[in-house]
């Protein structure tokens, strides 16, 4: 009888065992086959602006979203320039990546400065071409007073 409780008390501590591993098994499985995703880029100046800064991409807070981050030196305070991030490169053009509306101006600080921030409604990709550029202002689009292209960093 004894025998029969320890055999009994052995399948039961494997059974549940093997009910942990697979309930537990999803967020471990992804946790190490997902792979980390952002691209990362430079802000430089174009012909007499002195801009220079970071940008960045990565998945958003909300799945299906990306968040976009940029940040920059050396322009004129009270300036307004709007920015975007494209497909393609600053050599090559390319449309606007996620809605345009979902960047908002950025007002360039007393010290020349920008930051900004965007969250888009689109998936973040793990591959293809992107860059940002920074626009002369609203109402001069066609100008572009600092480019960027970004890098895939897995």
């Amino acid at each position: 009888m004894n025998r029969i409780r320890t055999t009994r008390a052995r399948w039961t501590t494997r059974v549940l065992a093997c009910v942990a591993l697979l309930v537990g098994a999803p967020p471990l499985v992804h946790a190490l086959t997902a792979r980390h995703i952002a691209w990362d880029g430079m802000v430089r100046g174009i012909g007499p602006s002195k801009i220079k800064g970071l940008v960045g991409m990565v998945g958003g807070a909300v799945a299906g979203t990306t968040a976009v981050d940029i940040k920059f030196s050396g322009d004129v305070a009270g300036t307004k320039r709007p920015w975007h991030i494209h497909r393609g490169s600053c050599a090559k053009g390319g449309p606007i990546f996620g809605s345009p509306t979902a960047y908002a101006a950025l007002l360039i600080d007393a010290k020349g400065g920008a930051q900004g921030k965007a969250t888009l409604n689109v998936v973040l990709p793990d591959s293809g071409y992107f860059y940002v550029n920074v626009h002369e202002s609203a109402a001069k689009m066609g100008s572009i007073v600092a480019c960027g292209d970004l890098l895939l960093e897995e």
